[in-house]
């Protein structure tokens, strides 16, 4: 029985390794939990289904890596491959390389306050099967990433951001999307041998998106896209069964409180679920 029970909880419940656990675009790396030994490395894989009316499904590989550079400090890699489908077709190929540092700035009784900062590199393909941006493994554009989180016993805390001024090569929206803000809380719960954590995570777009105006011009025209400045809300169950001191089963699962209605970048999720495996040394 109790083995039965390990294995609907990684079934329902999915990796904090996978950064598309919040369908953001690159942000939702600030304050996430890191392993407590020197390095870890993980693969997962992630569905997320964007629901109505663009029913776009989406399926990802990730691959993972948190590296203790030195005492204080980590080196933090995401990089995935992913498959997208919908009513316009399907495309697939590599994602953006996300690479981010975390910097202990004072450890104590208090509490733990660390600083991150890095960037999303535009290393994924945006011209698939000549589809949209919504339909694309990459999103087209290099960006800033960098936040401040905050640790003490069992809670976290962060405000992360992302900086993205730059468009998308994409030759049917040639997006442009605005900067993001994140606001973090999240909350661990021990149960041996599971180790479980329930975040809400808070992500508003802080300006309008534009794409390319299909009229008959010389030169490129853009128009901003009213209402594209969304808020999004996301309510994220998450757990870790270890199978030995140094692998971990670690499973994820986010729904939205409140959804984007535009999905011009094709990371609205009505569900996320995630389970991958994680090996730390």
């Amino acid at each position: 029985m109790k083995t039965v029970s390990v294995i609907i909880a990684l079934i329902l419940l999915a990796p904090p390794l996978l950064r598309s656990q919040c369908s953001d675009a690159g942000v939702c790396t600030i304050g996430k939990h890191q392993p407590t030994l020197y390095h870890s490395v993980g693969v997962g894989y992630t569905y997320g289904n964007s629901g109505k009316p663009d029913d776009l499904q989406v399926h990802t590989i990730g691959l993972n890596a948190s590296i203790r550079a030195f005492q204080e400090t980590r080196l933090i890699v995401s990089f995935p491959w992913s498959l997208q489908s919908g009513r316009m077709g399907s495309t697939s190929g590599l994602g953006d390389l996300t690479l981010l540092v975390d910097q202990v700035l004072s450890r104590g009784t208090a509490g733990r306050w660390n600083m991150q900062f890095g960037g999303k590199f535009a290393t994924g393909e945006v011209n698939g099967g000549d589809l949209p941006q919504a339909y694309q493994s990459g999103l087209g554009t290099s960006d800033l990433l960098f936040g401040l989180s905050f640790t003490r016993d069992e809670l976290t805390m962060a405000i992360g951001y992302q900086l993205s001024r730059g468009r998308s090569d994409n030759r049917i929206t040639r997006l442009k999307r605005g900067d993001d803000l994140l606001l973090r809380a999240g909350y661990e719960l021990v149960a041996s041998p599971f180790s479980t954590q329930i975040e809400l995570l808070a992500i508003k777009r802080l300006h309008t998106s534009s794409v390319r105006a299909f009229t008959i011009t010389p030169t490129e025209q853009f128009v901003e896209v009213k209402g594209s400045d969304q808020f999004q809300a996301n309510v994220v169950g998450q757990t870790s069964y270890p199978l030995t001191d140094q692998y971990a089963l670690q499973a994820l699962v986010a729904v939205p409180l409140f959804k984007r209605d535009i999905n011009l970048d094709g990371l609205t999720r009505a569900l996320t679920v995630s389970t991958g495996i994680q090996f730390s040394f």
